[in-house]
């Protein structure tokens, strides 16, 4: 038998490593907590405090799915109150819900297990859910008098993850009677109510219209491992919050556009129709003036802050504003985020009202300190797409720009003109619409609408005429005229001389993933989700781990390593294990107690949704530091991150693993991770997924029936940003897009990716997208989708098949094993591999 090689540690005592990164995480989850309400009453004291809630104990790190991370231990926010001194003076509550969740747990894995036996098919459903948790008791004037405090949390959570939707009913998105009834309880017998909202995405908080007496909100969002300790610290003041919303908060869930036909709502969940075109968001909520809860953008500090904008410059095509922020607060320090915003004129196409263009945080200010700095951005960069010719264009006129630290909080603070139409770039047409459906328009806008910005509420108060005008010279543009061809095959000399040797059947080993339960390894990782093959270890190719993300690297934390040398799970990296029946638990789980344990501890960072509001990019080069150090240790290749898809609505079971509403934050957020994973060369980010992939329900056959325009300027400008920061891997989505399955579509993995914006990475499916009656294996090879996953002798068939019959050349197998094999080549496992440099079991 071949000896495995592996990485994983012998011992199970935290590194430094493991120290490093959970101060990482400590410090991104401060960042990440936006504070909606204070009425005064923080920050508070630790002392006797009443605390209730099904997140109280029960505090949620991260989303489910593939999202998971199996970290070493999460503080729930009781935990970590307790660590800061406070003393939970509600214990027999807490204690009697987690007696409750217990109970409710186990009656969840019984009748899971009930069916799985009786729907062995139904594996991979399973294999995505989790125990849903149980209602929170109600709290009791009992409970109230034995609490002898007059200060109370209620800890609101919510859980969602892969392959299911939220849903628009009481107990998700909408708060049941009974929570409602409890925090009306506590917010009117405890002087001091702070009501924290535990979830990946938005919970409706209409409900707190009628209702007096919440004194501050707090929105912690998922915090991974030490989300307690940061949330305690901001309670007490100890860290200023500031954090800013990632996705604009509407009063009802209708009046987001179209809300009542998202995914299930419509019943078709064959077709979603974009119909709401450019405006998600805050596009939507500024252009047609609807009033938000909460704007995007927003969050308040312990202290306040003034911002003034300075001088307003030009270079070429780069426009530059100079800020000042001081602290005008006489008690906190605190960190704040300008954003700047540019509004475009009225013209041949329909725009949004403003879009972000730029934005900054500070460091930490101390009362009375100030600090400057730069906010820049490229004019070619906020061009808007014309479909009737594929070009990128600026039309003539005043783009007014806007400072602030909302969308609903800003000031004129310059104008550039364009005298002329200027044509940015010129295009083919991609992923044409397959079905005719009508597109949400703006309501008619004068060019002084843009400039003032008064009539409908918004704090926008100086007019245009009061600030910097600079006109832009036609000059300042180079018109992009894109070619596009079929790529040519990797030129790496080691690479084509590897290839040289290698027969069709070898390629195809190679351009497909060796399963995600079975094949053998030679390097093997306990817990990746894939692999390449190992079969052509002996002529110089080693294979690589690919591994789950984004909230941190998903792997095994412990695995027991048989006298036979096989790899097996001690504790349970995917949730459906815990619903097994013993027999089978048995045969796949190993046994601490007569094998080897190697250990693989890993840190659960803040959810992506999280760290993109703290608007911090050195913060997200941190964290992408962080993991580099643990795929390091490990030994992966490929994580399966950033994941950039559009909040298009808060009902998306994934959101948690996306970043914003705004594709400028989303993108920008993900370059900074990408930079920070890929520092060192052979470690590869993959973003994904590729494209619009906005909603779970029906994810494997769904269409996603979307505009170009709007498609190029909301839903692909973040992968743009993170292929512009260098990222080496892409995986395509599971859904259709306009009717192709993307990793089918050339438009995307050819077209868009390779030939407009130069990537020349790795682009792989998402597992099982190509299975019986989805995407075409054979198809994907000719698209551009080099890399199958996660693999196994159906898709090798098929691509051999489509060979066979003229639906794909060799050159279109080669070309992709080409990618695949350049990858591996500058991989770290391959040059540890030829180094030796292995521990063996």
């Amino acid at each position: 038998m071949t000896e495995l090689l592996t990485k994983a540690s012998g011992s199970g005592s935290a590194n430094e490593r493991e120290k490093r990164n959970l101060d990482t995480a400590y410090r991104a989850a401060c960042e990440c907590i936006v504070l909606l309400k204070n009425d005064e009453i923080l920050p508070l004291e630790a002392g006797k405090t009443a605390l209730y809630g099904a997140g109280a104990l029960r505090t949620i790190k991260g989303g489910t799915g593939s999202g998971e991370v199996n970290e070493r231990h999460s503080v729930s926010i009781y935990e970590g109150l307790k660590n800061r001194g406070f003393e939970i003076t509600t214990k027999p509550w807490l204690f009697a819900y987690e007696k409750k969740y217990r109970k409710g747990e186990e009656e969840f894995k019984r009748e899971t297990r009930k069916k799985l036996l009786k729907h062995p098919g139904s594996m991979m459903e399973n294999l995505l859910a989790s125990y849903p948790g149980t209602a929170a008791d109600p709290v009791t004037d009992r409970d109230i008098k034995r609490s002898d405090t007059d200060t109370c949390i209620y800890v609101l959570s919510r859980q969602a993850g892969e392959g299911r939707d939220r849903r628009a009913l009481p107990g998700d998105l909408f708060v049941t009677e009974e929570e409602k009834e409890a925090i009306r309880v506590c917010a009117e017998s405890y002087k001091k109510f702070v009501l924290i909202i535990n979830c990946g995405s938005q919970i409706d908080l209409s409900f707190m219209d009628d209702m007096e007496g919440i004194g501050a909100v707090l929105f912690i969002c998922q915090l991974g491992t030490q989300g307690g300790n940061a949330a305690a610290d901001v309670l007490l003041g100890k860290v200023s919050p500031s954090g800013k919303l990632a996705d604009t908060w509407a009063k009802a869930y209708s009046d987001i556009p179209f809300s009542d036909e998202f995914s299930y709502l419509n019943g078709n969940l064959n077709d979603e129709f974009y119909k709401e075109g450019i405006y998600v968001g805050y596009r939507y909520f500024d252009s047609f003036s609807i009033d938000p809860r909460y704007p995007f953008g927003y969050g308040l500090s312990y202290t306040d802050f003034e911002i003034n904008a300075g001088e307003v410059r030009a270079e070429g095509s780069l426009v530059s504003v100079r800020v000042q922020v001081k602290n005008i607060g006489d008690t906190y320090a605190g960190k704040e985020v300008v954003q700047l915003y540019v509004s475009a004129p009225a013209g041949e196409l329909d725009k949004e009202y403003q879009s972000l263009a730029a934005f900054a945080k500070t460091g930490k200010l101390l009362p009375g300190e100030m600090e400057e700095f730069t906010l820049s951005f490229d004019m070619a960069d906020i061009g808007n797409f014309r479909e009737r010719d594929a070009s990128y264009i600026l039309e003539p006129g005043d783009y007014i720009l806007r400072i602030g630290n909302s969308s609903r909080n800003t000031r004129s603070c310059g104008v550039i003109s364009v005298g002329t139409e200027i044509i940015l770039s010129r295009h083919h047409h991609i992923c044409q619409e397959w079905q005719v459906f009508e597109e949400l328009k703006a309501p008619a806008r004068q060019a002084e609408d843009f400039a003032e910005g008064e009539a409908d509420g918004r704090q926008m108060n100086e007019t245009a005429e009061e600030v910097t005008r600079i006109q832009m010279p036609e000059d300042a543009f180079r018109t992009i005229t894109y070619t596009y061809q079929t790529p040519e095959i990797c030129k790496d000399a080691r690479v084509r001389e590897f290839i040289k040797k290698l027969s069709v059947s070898d390629m195809v080993e190679i351009v497909v993933g060796i399963g995600m339960f079975g094949g053998e390894t030679r390097f093997t990782l306990p817990g990746s989700v894939g692999n390449t093959t190992s079969k052509f270890w002996d002529m110089g190719l080693a294979n690589v781990a690919l591994c789950d993300g984004p909230a941190g690297l998903r792997i095994q934390k412990r695995s027991a390593v048989t006298k036979e040398g096989k790899v097996k799970m001690i504790d349970a990296a995917l949730s459906v294990f815990n619903m097994m029946p013993g027999l089978v638990k048995k045969t796949v789980m190993g046994d601490p107690h007569k094998d080897k344990v190697i250990y693989q501890y890993t840190t659960a960072f803040p959810v992506s949704g999280a760290l993109a509001q703290s608007f911090n990019t050195e913060l997200l080069y941190e964290v992408g530091k962080a993991v580099y150090e643990e795929m390091k240790e490990y030994g992966c290749t490929f994580w399966l991150a950033p994941a950039v898809n559009i909040h298009r609505n808060p009902l998306c079971g994934r959101n948690f693993e996306y970043y914003s509403e705004d594709p400028f934050l989303t993108g920008e957020m993900a370059a900074a991770i990408t930079r920070g994973v890929q520092q060192e060369e052979g470690y590869y980010v993959t973003v994904k997924h590729f494209a619009c992939n906005n909603q779970e329900d029906n994810r494997n056959r769904v269409s996603s029936n979307v505009s170009e325009r709007a498609l190029r300027e909301i839903y692909l400008k973040g992968f743009q940003r993170a292929v512009r920061a260098g990222a080496k891997g892409i995986m395509t989505s599971y859904n259709r897009l306009n009717g192709v399955y993307t990793p089918n579509s050339y438009d995307l993995c050819t077209m868009v990716l390779r030939n407009e914006w130069g990537f020349d990475g790795v682009v792989m499916t998402d597992w099982f997208s190509t299975n019986k009656g989805l995407g075409d294996n054979a198809l994907a090879m000719k698209a551009g989708n080099d890399l199958i996953m996660p693999g196994g002798n159906y898709f090798k068939k098929e691509i051999l098949k489509g060979l066979k019959d003229g639906r794909i050349q060799v050159n279109d197998i080669r070309r992709c094993c080409a990618n695949v094999v350049k990858a591996i080549f500058d991989s770290q496992i391959q040059k540890e591999y030829l180094d030796s440099d292995f521990e063996l079991f």
